[in-house]
């Protein structure tokens, strides 16, 4: 009798079985990067040093996942590793949005807090042009600087708050760098961060050496 044709019948449970396990670990996951996320973007300023900040993120990600995919007896494949990757990457791009959002928030306070042009443009406003024609130059020149100055602050907020901005704020403390340096240092950071979570994917799924305990126990039963 030839039974070939159920060996294939035979293989599907354990497929869907790895697919489920599959769908739940990136579930958990994807929870996982986004907690801690969350996490790292509200960590002290002093704890956030550039490049090791990533790099520590990589390492972290990469360990927890790995070990969770061991607990529920996924194998650690490429398949596994790219996963890891795009979930250290998402990671990364979340920390960034979230600090983006901080920037901003503290950037748009900074200036409301400045009531300089308020005071200045309700003083115009109120008051009235004088009569005498040289005064009154003076006036107008001085209502259309105002106007310009005021443009100016407007056209200054607007750009302060882009995520360019943003990442030049970054690494102020250590380089006064305009774009597209700062950009390219963040790409840099995030190549640190997923060559970090390959290592210690790797090192987390590296099988123990036996040890020689475990070894006398083998030649004794043979």
């Amino acid at each position: 009798m030839n039974l070939m044709p159920d060996q294939p019948l035979a293989s599907q449970p354990a497929q869907r079985h790895s697919t489920a396990g599959y769908v739940q670990w990136l579930i958990i996951s994807l929870i996982l990067i986004t907690a801690l996320s969350l996490l790292a973007v509200h960590l002290p300023d002093r704890l956030k040093l550039l490049l090791v900040y990533a790099v520590v993120y990589g390492l972290i990600s990469g360990g927890a996942l790995t070990t969770l995919a061991i607990k529920l007896d996924i194998p650690v494949k490429r398949t596994l590793i790219l996963s890891i990757v795009c979930l250290t990457i998402f990671g990364q791009s979340l920390i960034l949005y979230l600090s983006h959002q901080r920037y901003q928030e503290a950037t748009q306070r900074q200036f409301q807090a400045d009531q300089t042009s308020i005071v200045i443009e309700r003083m115009l406003r109120t008051g009235e042009p004088p009569e005498d024609p040289k005064a009154r130059k003076e006036y107008e020149q001085v209502v259309e600087q105002f106007q310009k100055a005021k443009a100016e602050r407007r056209e200054k907020e607007q750009q302060l708050l882009e995520i360019s901005s943003y990442l030049q704020h970054r690494i102020s403390p250590i380089a006064k760098l305009k774009s597209p340096w700062p950009q390219l240092f963040w790409l840099l950071e995030l190549i640190f961060c997923c060559l970090a979570a390959i290592w210690a994917s790797l090192q987390v799924a590296k099988p123990e050496p036996e040890s020689p305990t475990d070894q006398g126990q083998d030649e004794t039963v043979s």
